[in-house]
């Protein structure tokens, strides 16, 4: 019998910005402070980013150390990260992401059944996750636990993240269900033990497919009465 459902957070509770977005709010920030070659800047940032940002997602930088070094690597005075923080926050973070249609009356749904959890790979804390969650009027409180990489040191597909939420409530991996998009988290979740059920993408093969997040409830149902009949 199914005990706990796990969220992948991005792209199944909320769907990701456009790079086109984030590389305009990135560029009137260098533009203000006298930056003169955008391209150029944009690229370094964007190398620079990707190196850092690694390190941030498994607990092993803080963000805002990792903002500095790319603040300065683009040739600008460091004590700017405080103005940044709050462009990516206001104008990133929380402007530029969308709620899944349906997210709320499925968690609501499925919260009278299973107990619920995030495993998200991401730069934030479990505390900036429920900011983020919050500004996009998600209902954070539905989930009994949320686990980012930032906190617990791992990021999907590694065995140890999953066994970190599934230790944490007590439960086997056949008595779990992973939520999720991408293929390789998919496969991490299959590989521990977990059933998996993709959402929305087609091209990722998992143990489920659902379209919308809404058709989770009946999909967990049918998995229940396989459960019941064996």
């Amino acid at each position: 019998m199914i005990k706990l459902v796990i969220f992948d957070a991005g792209d199944v509770l909320y769907k990701g910005s456009k790079k086109e977005m984030v590389r305009e709010v990135v560029s009137r920030f260098l533009a203000k402070h006298g930056v003169k070659d955008l391209e150029k800047a944009l690229r370094i940032g964007e190398e620079v980013w990707l190196r850092v940002e690694k390190l941030v997602k498994v607990g092993k930088m803080s963000l805002r150390e990792a903002h500095e070094k790319w603040i300065e690597a683009l040739g600008l005075n460091r004590k700017l990260v405080n103005e940044w923080s709050e462009i990516e926050k206001s104008e990133i973070r929380f402007k530029l992401f969308k709620r899944t249609p349906y997210v709320n009356e499925t968690l609501k749904v499925l919260k009278r059944k299973y107990r619920l959890a995030i495993l998200s790979d991401t730069v934030l804390s479990k505390e900036e996750m429920v900011q983020k969650l919050h500004a996009l009027k998600i209902d954070y409180k539905l989930f009994d636990e949320i686990f980012t990489s930032h906190d617990i040191g791992y990021e999907k597909p590694h065995r140890e993240a999953y066994l970190t939420v599934l230790r944490h409530f007590k439960v086997e991996p056949k008595e779990a269900v992973f939520v999720g998009h991408a293929v390789d988290e998919i496969e991490g979740a299959k590989e521990t033990g977990l059933l998996t059920i993709v959402f929305s993408d087609r091209n990722t093969k998992g143990d489920y497919f659902i379209e919308q997040l809404k058709e989770l409830p009946e999909i967990l149902n049918r998995i229940d009465s396989t459960y019941n009949k064996n």
